[in-house]
């Protein structure tokens, strides 16, 4: 059994060489795909089932294609399009992880997102972005 499953894998490999493979788009696609099947559940929600199997498509159809550049070029809109989300989250999380020990806040000047400790009086900030100055009590 051993020797079909290894077999199995290298034909899978050499069936996918020159194809471009998955990348953050087509992960993207696969969650909402998912989401979508699980939302399909409902009754009423039927519809959802055939939009879960188009989307699946799609990112299956990106995976397998040979059309590298127009893929990497999807996936760079993608990326670009998801870093202000995804920024926003990371930051959101790490001052949900730190809301006992820092106090964050946003620059008047610029809007750069700044970091005082908590428990140490009025401290005076110069935000590194635009050298605005402020007083912010922690």
């Amino acid at each position: 059994m051993r020797g079909f499953f290894q077999r199995l894998q290298y034909q899978m490999a050499a069936w996918m060489q020159g194809r471009y493979g998955m990348d953050g788009l087509s992960n993207f696609l696969l969650a909402v795909a998912i989401i979508l099947l699980l939302a399909s559940i409902v009754p009423g929600l039927d519809l959802l089932l055939w939009l879960a199997f188009i989307v699946l498509a799609v990112s299956m159809l990106r995976s397998f294609s040979k059309n590298i550049p127009a893929r990497a070029k999807e996936n760079e809109t993608y990326e670009r399009l998801s870093a202000g989300p995804k920024r926003t989250y990371a930051l959101a999380k790490k001052a949900w992880t730190n809301r006992k020990t820092t106090r964050y806040f946003k620059c008047k000047g610029c809007g750069q997102v700044l970091s005082v400790p908590k428990g140490k009086g009025t401290l005076r900030v110069v935000c590194p972005k635009c050298k605005t100055e402020t007083r912010k009590k922690s």
